[in-house]
Protein backbone atom coordinates (compact mmCIF):
# COMPACT_ATOMS: atom_id res chain seq x y z
CA UNK A 1 0.00 0.00 0.00
CA UNK A 2 2.72 2.29 0.99
CA UNK A 3 4.74 1.54 -2.69
CA UNK A 4 1.47 2.39 -4.22
CA UNK A 5 1.11 6.21 -2.72
CA UNK A 6 4.88 6.80 -3.21
CA UNK A 7 4.63 5.87 -6.67
CA UNK A 8 1.49 8.08 -7.35
CA UNK A 9 3.16 10.59 -5.62
CA UNK A 10 6.23 10.26 -7.73
CA UNK A 11 3.74 10.40 -10.54
CA UNK A 12 2.45 13.69 -9.65
CA UNK A 13 5.54 15.49 -8.88
CA UNK A 14 6.61 14.73 -12.39
CA UNK A 15 6.99 17.98 -14.96
CA UNK A 16 4.12 17.23 -17.67
CA UNK A 17 7.43 17.55 -20.17
CA UNK A 18 8.03 13.69 -19.09
CA UNK A 19 4.78 12.77 -20.44
CA UNK A 20 5.33 14.83 -23.43
CA UNK A 21 4.49 12.95 -26.69
CA UNK A 22 6.21 13.74 -30.27
CA UNK A 23 4.13 14.93 -32.66
CA UNK A 24 4.11 14.17 -36.46
CA UNK A 25 2.75 16.41 -39.18
CA UNK A 26 3.08 17.73 -42.55
CA UNK A 27 3.03 20.33 -45.20
CA UNK A 28 4.71 23.04 -47.62
CA UNK A 29 7.76 24.81 -46.93
CA UNK A 30 6.33 28.14 -47.02
CA UNK A 31 8.31 31.82 -46.55
CA UNK A 32 8.56 33.65 -43.76
CA UNK A 33 5.41 35.80 -42.72
CA UNK A 34 6.05 38.89 -43.34
CA UNK A 35 5.11 40.38 -40.08
CA UNK A 36 7.38 37.86 -38.52
CA UNK A 37 11.11 38.05 -38.10
CA UNK A 38 13.32 35.35 -39.84
CA UNK A 39 15.42 33.17 -37.54
CA UNK A 40 17.82 31.18 -38.28
CA UNK A 41 17.35 27.37 -37.91
CA UNK A 42 13.66 27.93 -38.28
CA UNK A 43 11.07 27.37 -41.20
CA UNK A 44 7.25 27.43 -41.69
CA UNK A 45 4.90 24.61 -42.48
CA UNK A 46 1.79 25.10 -44.08
CA UNK A 47 -0.58 22.42 -43.69
CA UNK A 48 -3.18 21.54 -46.24
CA UNK A 49 -5.72 23.40 -44.08
CA UNK A 50 -3.81 26.07 -44.05
CA UNK A 51 -2.64 26.35 -40.75
CA UNK A 52 0.66 27.87 -40.38
CA UNK A 53 3.70 26.14 -37.63
CA UNK A 54 6.79 28.00 -36.70
CA UNK A 55 9.28 24.46 -36.34
CA UNK A 56 12.52 24.67 -35.49
CA UNK A 57 14.95 22.23 -37.37
CA UNK A 58 18.43 22.75 -36.59
CA UNK A 59 19.30 19.82 -34.43
CA UNK A 60 16.68 17.69 -36.75
CA UNK A 61 18.20 14.62 -38.63
CA UNK A 62 17.11 15.69 -42.29
CA UNK A 63 16.55 12.97 -44.86
CA UNK A 64 15.43 13.13 -48.86
CA UNK A 65 12.70 10.97 -49.35
CA UNK A 66 11.83 7.54 -48.24
CA UNK A 67 13.57 5.25 -50.45
CA UNK A 68 17.29 4.15 -50.86
CA UNK A 69 20.40 3.75 -47.87
CA UNK A 70 19.16 6.47 -45.01
CA UNK A 71 23.23 7.09 -45.06
CA UNK A 72 22.66 8.33 -48.44
CA UNK A 73 20.07 10.33 -48.06
CA UNK A 74 20.82 12.10 -44.84
CA UNK A 75 21.32 15.78 -45.86
CA UNK A 76 21.48 19.28 -43.81
CA UNK A 77 19.61 22.50 -43.61
CA UNK A 78 20.67 23.22 -46.98
CA UNK A 79 18.34 20.78 -48.23
CA UNK A 80 15.19 22.67 -47.07
CA UNK A 81 13.54 25.03 -49.91
CA UNK A 82 10.16 26.88 -50.34
CA UNK A 83 7.93 24.81 -51.48
CA UNK A 84 9.25 21.36 -50.38
CA UNK A 85 6.44 19.01 -49.03
CA UNK A 86 7.84 17.81 -45.64
CA UNK A 87 6.78 15.13 -42.75
CA UNK A 88 7.73 16.33 -39.70
CA UNK A 89 8.71 14.76 -36.27
CA UNK A 90 8.93 17.35 -33.10
CA UNK A 91 8.12 17.50 -29.93
CA UNK A 92 6.50 20.84 -28.21
CA UNK A 93 7.92 22.52 -25.76
CA UNK A 94 5.72 24.64 -23.00
CA UNK A 95 5.81 27.77 -24.88
CA UNK A 96 4.42 25.76 -28.00
CA UNK A 97 7.28 26.06 -29.99
CA UNK A 98 7.83 22.52 -32.13
CA UNK A 99 10.73 21.24 -32.14
CA UNK A 100 11.80 18.91 -35.12
CA UNK A 101 13.79 15.28 -34.04
CA UNK A 102 13.51 14.36 -37.51
CA UNK A 103 12.22 15.56 -40.93
CA UNK A 104 11.73 14.13 -44.46
CA UNK A 105 11.44 15.79 -47.56
CA UNK A 106 8.78 14.18 -49.40
CA UNK A 107 8.60 16.10 -52.88
CA UNK A 108 11.84 18.12 -53.90
CA UNK A 109 10.22 21.24 -54.84
CA UNK A 110 12.10 24.21 -55.32
CA UNK A 111 16.44 23.86 -56.83
CA UNK A 112 19.09 25.58 -55.12
CA UNK A 113 19.17 28.41 -57.55
CA UNK A 114 15.44 28.69 -57.33
CA UNK A 115 15.76 29.47 -53.57
CA UNK A 116 18.40 31.97 -53.74
CA UNK A 117 16.10 33.80 -56.25
CA UNK A 118 13.37 33.87 -53.83
CA UNK A 119 14.97 34.98 -51.02
CA UNK A 120 14.42 31.93 -48.28
CA UNK A 121 17.28 31.33 -46.46
CA UNK A 122 17.00 29.85 -43.31
CA UNK A 123 20.68 30.21 -41.70
CA UNK A 124 23.49 32.37 -41.69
Amino acid sequence: MVVRWLMIAALMLLPPSGFAADGKFGGKVVDTPPKEQMVPGWIFIQARNHMLRRVEVAHAVIYRGRQGDRRQRRCNLDCLAVGQEILITAEQDSSGEWHAKRVEILWPGLDRSSRESSGFDNHP
